[in-house]
């Protein structure tokens, strides 16, 4: 099978990147939000508040939504890191297994391998003199 690696390799690192960049954008409209939250209420002081916050009845409030989505906008942005990453490496992989697979079906390359892994036998050695001109 025929694969186009730096096509692969280049749509891994965008993959890479963009998870970066979505990783900005939900930290930027974190910190929008951030700033709203002293507007809902104080929950020491403020029964509405604290059940909004805090919730109620085995309900979760709002500050633990909150907590729960940023670790859930993280993780999404480390998946994409890591699926470009391994997209980057799967091809990198495939292609050192082509060249392998290409290094058995070749003949010319095996003999030059068996030529590489020899024992000292007795290769002749050129011994003309040279002359400089």
């Amino acid at each position: 099978m025929e694969h186009d690696h730096t096509s692969m390799e280049a749509a891994g690192q965008a993959i890479h990147t963009e998870g970066g960049e979505f990783r900005q954008s939900a930290d930027r409209l974190g910190t929008q939000l951030a700033r709203f939250i002293p507007y809902f209420g104080n929950p020491s002081s403020d029964e509405a508040a604290r059940i909004f916050r805090l919730g109620e009845e085995g309900h979760p409030g709002f500050d633990s939504a909150y907590e729960d989505l940023s670790e859930a906008l993280t993780s999404l942005s480390e998946a994409y890191k890591a699926v470009g990453t391994a997209v980057v490496s799967m091809s990198k992989n495939t292609k050192a297994g082509d060249l392998a697979s290409m290094i058995d079906q070749n003949a010319f390359i095996q003999e030059l391998f068996k030529f590489a892994e020899r024992e000292n036998d007795g290769i002749s050695v050129p011994s003309t003199p040279v002359e400089r001109a």
